[in-house]
């Protein structure tokens, strides 16, 4: 089956040019190409396959059906093994998804579900010793109450006034506990941390209440003068290079590419990229959440990984690495053998910037 992207080009010419002839331009002058051609099948695949693009066109309706019909847990992309549209769910979803799913069959997606497991992970024993004034990229961070565990995204600067912020998921907000200004206090808890024994208590500071509606982050202030700001992600587990440090940034939307995420719980984990552009809708406080331009990768994370760096994979350039984005998918109540994370281009803004080696 041939990529959607260039079938959906060719079908919008197709419905102005007749008998599967699309125009195309050669040096200086117009000839007309049979579709058949281009795409190398046989004439008479091609209705099959505008037919199919037509399906993937109307099938945008689904995510304005999956607000209307307040479904929730549900992922939303087009598969481009499948050339056609996918709806990731899970049958415990079932009762509040009922309207939804039913709506959504009438587009003829392919509705794939999705049941969690418990993953059995055996982190390798860490030969280095921890550094309790560094929080690295890819640390745990947790409330006072043990009832969150996210990991460390970034450490960002105010361009106006210099004050440094860790950059997490904006979910790692919602269990509190919460102080009088509405605010949540977080602490360092490295690798080598656990509940038993909490290696770094160490004060951070409060994650203010995040805006949830667009995108999936969250700032934590740095109040404590004993932390100390670092360009590099934790990846002790590895000798050879047990710092990642951040040259830069960029988006990374090229499916089938490698990236790699490091976080509290499984730490580094590597996966290929498989859909771009997925969308994401949840309930809470019943209503309907929605994000959108999220990219899906093979399962790299488990819950508590989320907020931690994503960041592509390119071997000539270690100990050095590119940042692509944060973890937005850890929790294993949400997804089962997929992740998605929020590239880089939706977190940054004109008033804060990425801590590099270039500008630490």
């Amino acid at each position: 089956m041939k990529g959607a992207f260039i079938l959906l080009n060719l079908l919008m010419f197709s419905l102005t040019f007749p008998n599967n002839f699309i125009h195309t331009q050669s040096s200086n002058y117009t000839t007309y190409t049979p579709i058949a051609r281009l795409l190398k099948v046989p004439e008479s695949e091609v209705p099959t396959l505008l037919a199919q693009e037509k399906t993937l066109i109307k099938g945008n309706n689904s995510a304005i059906l999956a607000k209307e019909d307040k479904a929730t847990n549900a992922l939303l992309s087009i598969n481009y093994k499948l050339n056609n549209i996918a709806i990731y769910l899970r049958h415990v979803d079932d009762v509040q998804n009922k309207e939804f799913i039913a709506d959504a069959e009438k587009l003829n997606p392919i509705i794939i579900y999705n049941e969690p497991e418990i993953p059995e992970i055996h982190n390798k024993s860490l030969e280095f010793p921890p550094i309790e004034e560094v929080v690295f990229c890819g640390d745990g961070v947790r409330t006072s109450n043990w009832q969150t565990i996210c990991a460390v995204g970034l450490w960002v600067r105010s361009i106006l006034n210099s004050t440094y912020y860790i950059m997490t998921a904006g979910h790692c907000y919602d269990n509190g506990p919460y102080n009088p200004d509405g605010s949540v206090d977080f602490y360092h808890f490295p690798w080598m941390g656990s509940v038993v024994n909490d290696v770094a208590p160490g004060f951070i500071g409060p994650m203010t209440q995040p805006n949830l509606s667009v995108v999936d982050k969250a700032f934590i202030l740095k109040q404590n003068d004993n932390i100390r700001v670092t360009a590099s992600v934790r990846n002790t587990d590895d000798q050879n290079y047990p710092e990642l440090m951040i040259y830069g940034s960029a988006v990374i939307d090229t499916v089938g590419a490698i990236v790699c995420k490091s976080g509290y719980f499984s730490h580094v984990q590597c996966g290929r990229i498989l859909e771009i552009g997925a969308q994401f809708n949840f309930l809470k406080d019943g209503e309907v959440v929605e994000y959108s331009g999220l990219t899906k990768v093979e399962r790299i994370a488990f819950q508590g990984d989320s907020g931690g760096p994503v960041y592509g994979y390119e071997l000539s350039l270690l100990p050095g690495i590119i940042i692509a984005g944060i973890l937005s998918s850890g929790n294993l109540a949400i997804i089962n053998d997929w992740n998605v994370f929020t590239p880089i281009d939706m977190l940054i803004t004109s008033d804060i910037e990425i801590i590099t080696v270039g500008n630490l």
